[in-house]
């Protein structure tokens, strides 16, 4: 029997595989699931053998990995296929080279798991050109307004806290707004203009999110017919 995680959950694990958690990747994972399912046999084996490790510095991850890591993230399905595509082609300039030797750094994974939700309704172009306001030069961490997995956890902490979705007009809009507007004060670094640049790319990610989910129910229920 497998198990998913939310997005938060997700951000809680990308924050221990970079060495910036007292628990061990294990641990959220327990906690975060049943421990009957968060056996060895459902757990990714580089979660079980960073969280034996002494030295808890940042874990390098291979493609094979970042897709076994976004795979255990609920509404989220990629291949390896897919990520090697993305990397060499269609998000090169977004991801850069590895910056953990031959692995993919936590962060530069975060930034995987932000393309998957934006893919949903939106074009590579559109993706990169959005992305690039938020991290400017898109290789290099050093200039971000805020890291990948901060914005990550930000959305989705938004999804999480949307108990009811109403569509009419502008209320989800607002909703998701008013969440945001909550945490603003996290970013004090960051001007009034930047953060209302970011709030407009935070709730297109979100609602992105939600359109992946409304359609993959959709699609469930066609299947079953």
């Amino acid at each position: 029997m497998s198990f998913q995680l939310t997005r938060v959950q997700m951000a809680k694990l990308l924050y221990a595989l970079k060495g910036e958690s007292k628990q061990t990747p294990l641990h959220i994972v327990e906690k975060a699931v049943k421990p009957s399912i968060a056996n060895d046999q459902n757990v990714p084996p580089f979660l079980l053998k960073f969280s034996r490790r002494r030295n808890q510095k940042e874990y390098g991850l291979s493609t094979n990995e970042i897709v076994s890591l976004a795979n255990l993230c609920e509404l989220t399905s990629l291949k390896s296929t897919s990520i090697q595509n993305w990397i060499k082609r269609d998000v090169r300039e977004l991801i850069g080279p590895p910056d953990l030797g031959k692995k993919y750094s936590i962060e530069q994974a975060a930034m995987l798991l932000i393309v998957k939700d934006l893919k949903t309704i939106f074009e590579f172009e559109k993706i990169r050109n959005v992305l690039t306001i938020v991290f400017n030069t898109l290789s290099d961490r050093s200039d971000d307004l805020i890291s990948p997995i901060t914005f990550y956890e930000i959305y989705g902490t938004v999804l999480e806290s949307l108990e009811t979705i109403t569509v009419n007009d502008s209320t989800l809009e607002d909703r998701i707004n008013e969440k945001l507007e909550l945490i603003s004060d996290k970013f004090p670094y960051l001007t009034e203009s930047q953060w209302n640049i970011i709030k407009k790319i935070l709730v297109s990610t979100v609602l992105a999110v939600l359109a992946s989910h409304i359609q993959t129910r959709a699609q469930h229920y066609l299947n079953d017919l």
